[in-house]
């Protein structure tokens, strides 16, 4: 898959859409696994996964994580929390389809590259 980083207005909303993730993702994962059935360990994955989508560090990949975890919670949790749970899982397929946008770790690891062609190629040697 080709990711392109978009900047300008666009990467400040898929900023945004990663802050809101992070934000809203890390305490629906970290309350709703029992503390009984290891919730020390949820709150530490819900954490770094925050702290990924947040920077932007291997965006789709977490927000993959995050999707899953938040369609598990779903059936945790029953209808209680369905619609907050299926609006959070909606933004973390907008953020797998979209990707991270210019304004993250991933685009500075990833991004865009500037290749110059010179108008006479280095290996052919100089000729006046």
């Amino acid at each position: 898959m080709i990711s392109h980083y978009p900047d300008g207005s666009a990467g400040i909303a898929l900023l945004l859409l990663r802050f809101s993730c992070a934000l809203t993702g890390f305490p629906a994962l970290a309350c709703l696994w029992p503390t009984s059935a290891g919730g020390n360990a949820a709150i530490i994955a819900s954490g770094i996964m925050a702290l990924a989508l947040a920077a932007g560090l291997s965006t789709r990949m977490t927000a993959l994580l995050l999707g899953v975890a938040l369609i598990a919670d779903l059936f945790i949790a029953g209808g209680r929390f369905a619609p907050f749970l299926l609006a959070l899982a909606g933004m973390a397929g907008a953020l797998i389809l979209l990707g991270p946008g210019a304004y993250s770790l991933d685009a500075l690891r990833y991004g865009r590259r500037v290749i110059r062609l010179e108008r006479r190629s280095p290996d052919r040697g100089s000729h006046h």
